[in-house]
């Protein structure tokens, strides 16, 4: 079963360029992220808050036990998955949903680990050019310590206009 167009990422739909999206619609969206079947779901994604301007967004991930690693706690590569969600879709909201954002690079620092708990993440967008963003986002654990850092770079991948005859 294929996605509807309006769900799929601009770059992938084809045809004109997409209407940037309003606060609301954006907030619509990011809300129903989370129970759509994707990436989100698994990840637990629940959206708190975000900022177009600001170019971030701040979110509550939800763990299950079956994304803990052996010493029960999340494993990294997820904590990095949680983290590429959050920054992706910081220039996404900053971009309001014009474009796809395919990661190009990505680096995790891990400081403590991150229990199987709801816990908050931040992505911004720290820079957004023609054909590239650099990101950085930070997820913290129940308790309110950082467990990662991590910076991502990602195409910026526009639709262009067809061109005219």
């Amino acid at each position: 079963m294929s996605e509807p167009s309006h769900l799929l990422a601009p770059d992938l739909a084809g045809g004109p360029p997409p209407e940037p999206l309003s606060d609301g619609d954006i907030r619509d969206r990011l809300s129903q992220r989370g129970v759509r079947t994707n990436v989100s779901t698994l990840l637990g994604f629940e959206l708190i808050d975000f900022s177009v301007e600001e170019r971030w967004i701040d979110a509550r991930f939800h763990p299950t036990p079956q994304l803990a690693n052996l010493r029960g706690s999340v494993q990294g590569g997820i904590i990095t998955a949680m983290m590429d969600e959050v920054m992706s879709l910081s220039v996404l909201v900053a971009e309001r949903f014009t474009c796809g954002v395919p990661t190009l690079e990505i680096k995790t620092s891990y400081f403590d680990p991150l229990p199987v708990e709801p816990c908050r993440a931040r992505g911004q967008a720290t820079r957004i050019g023609g054909r590239v963003a650099f990101m950085e986002g930070t997820i913290w654990t129940p308790s309110g310590s950082i467990a990662a850092r991590t910076s991502a770079t990602c195409q910026v991948r526009r639709v262009k206009p067809a061109a005219k005859s």
